[in-house]
């Protein structure tokens, strides 16, 4: 199976991905990282069904990172508990925002 007849599927925040297998990626690596840089999307190794690495796109991989990923946790138990404003207006947001910080926005 070449990176390009790789399953599609939907995880997590709606990201595509495939899996490939690290056998079938063997002699393979560059078209499959050519499929996940093109796709925009994450290429998954797995050895026996498990997932055992990623190929994440260059420009992408900031998302991944422990400091945004932990940033994404607390949002996600904001939302959990409640924790969310809703504003009138993109004008009354930055207000709050500026409140908040304590400056002034450009």
């Amino acid at each position: 199976m070449t990176p390009t007849q790789a399953p599609t599927y939907t995880h997590g925040m709606s990201e595509n991905a495939f899996e490939i297998p690290v056998s079938e990626a063997d002699g393979h690596l560059p078209d499959v990282i050519t499929a996940a840089a093109q796709r925009h999307t994450i290429a998954y190794l797995t050895d026996q069904g498990r997932r055992v690495a990623a190929i994440v796109p260059a420009d992408e991989a900031w998302y991944w990172t422990p400091g945004w990923q932990a940033a994404e946790a607390e949002a996600d138990a904001d939302i959990r508990e409640g924790r969310t404003r809703v504003f009138d207006s993109m004008d009354d947001l930055f207000a709050d925002i500026e409140a908040v910080r304590g400056d002034d926005l450009p």
